[in-house]
This record gives structure tokens, sequence and C-alpha cells, in this order.
């Protein structure tokens, strides 16, 4: 009888730690998924602000123009928050060098900081960044 009882508490204590575990885990992996998700929405929300800002010539000073720099902004802020260090050395390298496309280095840095948010996003690494630059910012001998 003793053995039983012993079996019984033995799987009981079984069932609670694993239960405990399983808990545990799919808590830490949701939170994982969530931070991914702030990121990844942070980069993207940042990206459409900077082309809705370079697809339109709103009015200096238009509600238009004061909305498009709040969203950037934001999304800066956000990127802050969430990004991973490689990110935000990138950006603030970008930034550094004026935050626009006005020569091939701009050009560069911005690619940079893509590709970086790509992977960090949970794309693969772009090893060919001139891609990133055709796609994104038009051919290199192009004014577009």
């Amino acid at each position: 009888m003793d053995v039983k009882l012993a079996v019984g508490v033995l799987t009981f204590f079984g069932v609670i730690i694993g239960a405990t575990l399983q808990y545990f885990f799919t808590k830490h992996v949701e939170s994982l998924k969530h931070a991914k998700e702030l990121k990844s929405k942070a980069y993207a929300d940042y990206l459409d602000a900077i082309s809705e800002d370079a697809s339109y010539n709103h009015e200096i000073g238009s509600r238009a123009q004061k909305r498009v720099y709040a969203k950037i902004a934001d999304a800066k802020a956000r990127i802050c928050l969430y990004g991973s260090s490689e990110v935000i050395t990138a950006y603030s390298e970008f930034l550094a060098l004026g935050g626009v496309f006005n020569s091939q280095k701009q050009k560069d840095a911005f690619t940079k900081m893509f590709s970086h948010m790509r992977k960090d996003s949970g794309g693969s690494e772009i090893l060919n960044l001139q891609e990133i630059e055709i796609i994104l910012l038009g051919h290199p001998n192009d004014d577009t």
C-alpha cells in the first residue's frame, strides 16, 4: 500500500511540476514574441513614415507635415526603446550623416540600418547591401 501511495504522490507532484514549467516556458515564449512584434512594428512604422515624407511635398508647417513628423518621432522613440544595439548604432550613424540620401555614404548608412532592422525582425541577413539600395532608393546612378 505504501508503494501505491508513493507512486500516486510522485505522479501528482510530477504533474504539478510539469504544468508549472509549461506555464513559465509558454509565458517566456509569448513575451519574446510580443517584444519581436513591437520591434518589427516600430521598424515598419518608421520606414512607412519616412516613405510618406519623401513621397509627398507637404506644405511647411501644414497639418499633414506635422502628422508625418509626429509619426517619425514616435517610431524613432520606439526604435530606441525596442531596437537592438546594432540597429540603434546603425540608425545613429545614418542620422549623424544628416538622415537624408544626398550622398553615397548616407545611402550606405541607411541600407546598413535597414539590413540590421531586417535581421533583427527575424529575416535573414542580406550580404549585398547594394540590392537593398537599388530596391529602396533606386539605381545608384538614378536620381530617384
